[in-house]
């Protein structure tokens, strides 16, 4: 078990693939790389692998952004997931210690692209811009962390060998959270607005390390911060917008359009790199995607949230034989198989951009005009009448419930509810009675204790 975990941690997947696509399969020994730009090139790609590789086909994110809310309830097939909808979790859940180990894998395989790209002869423009992919990574990557356990250890350099592996304590969430910041502001500057090259699609950009760091104060709620930074998102060169219906979001013709902004990105096809998300989603025994798995099952809450003539009620939701309702979002009529859908998983989207701006702008200020005419943008969209002449709470309370609807199912409900005091409250309010405060973050795993006791005292009431 010991020499699996310092692999995972060590060892980095790199090839000569030049696709963003593309999972590197080969292993090569670090000395033997990182000499050209296709090196590089490779190492970056690999960094990007742990956003769509948490869990099977990015599951994690809905286990835990979702399942542990009062949006989903799991099939009762599988004992981490059923612990975590119960709030009976303990630090030997797999789910959590998968999702601990695959972003420090990411920000392990981030480490060594800041360490070493800046050393290899080649375009210098190119590897600025290598550099600056990489540190959004580890933001992105270090954000969920500190999100789900509070303190986590900060590791900031590359790890060559098997003795040279230190055993790290935990920092402060305030700590962390500095280095997120520097990180997106380093990718902020260092980033492109666009990409001209086809093959470059889904690669990051300023724009998205500008919502993110809006994310990331909006989390702090530090409000000014987070609405100017929204702000620059949403009027900034980078062609972010809203599609003109709901149904448009989801299909798969227009991945990488215009409301896309972070994607876990697949492709269809025998190489097995596409998704199999869509059967997790269907109903058990449904033929889409081969067969259903009926994994993951829309509870009536979230159902009854949508008014009647709310155009993303149709869009969302269909009914099974057994008369209860799945989840439609992620559809691929192509995909016949197992692992052959091309649906990408959206990390972030152009309307999560409009409800950050106006939650900040309104508790910053105060219900606004500009405040008003985000989120109405989006309730338009889907047949709702605008909102008008609320108070600043009920603005609050009706941006929060739109979050929920707009959002649902992509993985953020458990990090809402967790930053804005609601979840104990809202999971008691469903008939739950085993949540406690303290789970507003996950156990650290024990492997993880049991490897490196640095990271001892557990959080707190978890021992």
């Amino acid at each position: 078990m010991y020499k699996k975990y310092i692999l995972g941690l060590l060892t980095v997947c790199l090839s000569s693939c030049s696709v963003l696509e593309e999972e590197p399969h080969s292993f090569i020994p670090a000395e033997q790389f990182y000499k050209t730009q296709a090196d590089a090139m490779a190492a970056v790609t690999a960094a990007y692998t742990a956003s769509k590789a948490n869990g099977d086909t990015n599951r994690n994110f809905n286990i835990l952004g979702d399942i542990t809310t009062d949006d989903l309830t799991p099939l009762a097939n599988n004992n981490d997931r059923v612990q975590l909808n119960n709030y009976t979790h303990t630090p030997q859940n797999v789910i959590v210690r998968e999702s601990w180990q695959n972003f420090f894998l990411g920000i392990t395989r981030c480490n060594i692209v800041v360490e070493r790209v800046p050393s290899i002869p080649m375009d210098e423009a190119l590897r600025s811009r290598l550099v600056a992919e990489a540190k959004f990574l580890r933001g992105f990557y270090y954000f969920h962390l500190v999100r789900l356990f509070g303190k986590v250890p900060l590791v900031l350099q590359e790890t060559k060998l098997p003795t040279e592996v230190t055993f790290p304590k935990r920092e402060e969430p305030e700590v962390i959270y500095q280095q997120i910041i520097q990180d997106f502001q380093d990718a902020e500057t260092g980033l492109p607005d666009k990409y001209t090259k086809n093959e470059d699609r889904g690669r990051v950009t300023s724009g998205m390390a500008k919502g993110y760091l809006a994310l990331v104060y909006l989390t702090r709620q530090e409000w000014s911060l987070a609405a100017a930074k929204a702000k620059e998102t949403m009027n900034g060169p980078y062609g972010y917008g809203l599609w003109d219906t709901y149904k448009e979001v989801f299909d798969v013709k227009n991945e990488f359009g215009k409301e896309a902004m972070f994607d876990a990105q697949f492709v269809s096809g025998p190489g097995g790199q596409g998704s199999n998300l869509i059967a997790f989603w269907a109903q058990e025994n449904n033929s889409i995607a081969g067969r259903g798995f009926g994994s993951f099952k829309p509870t009536d809450g979230i159902y009854n949230s949508f008014a009647s003539y709310d155009k993303r009620k149709k869009e969302f939701f269909i009914k099974g034989t057994d008369n209860k309702w799945y989840c439609n979002k992620w559809v691929d009529s192509d995909a016949t198989t197992a692992n052959q859908s091309d649906n990408n998983f959206p990390h972030m989207r152009f309307a999560e951009v409009l409800l950050n701006f106006a939650e900040a702008s309104n508790e910053d200020v105060g219900p606004n005009d500009d405040a008003y005419g985000a989120v109405n943008a989006i309730r338009t969209r889907s047949g709702l009448p605008v909102l008008e002449n609320l108070t600043k709470e009920q603005f609050r309370d009706s941006v929060l419930l739109e979050r929920r609807r707009e959002l649902c199912f992509e993985g953020h409900r458990w990090y809402d509810l967790v930053r804005t005091g609601r979840l104990v409250s809202t999971i008691r309010g469903n008939g739950n009675t085993n949540i406690q405060d303290y789970h507003q973050v996950f156990p650290v795993p024990q492997l993880e204790l049991d490897l490196n006791t640095n990271l001892l005292p557990q959080n707190d009431l978890y021992n």
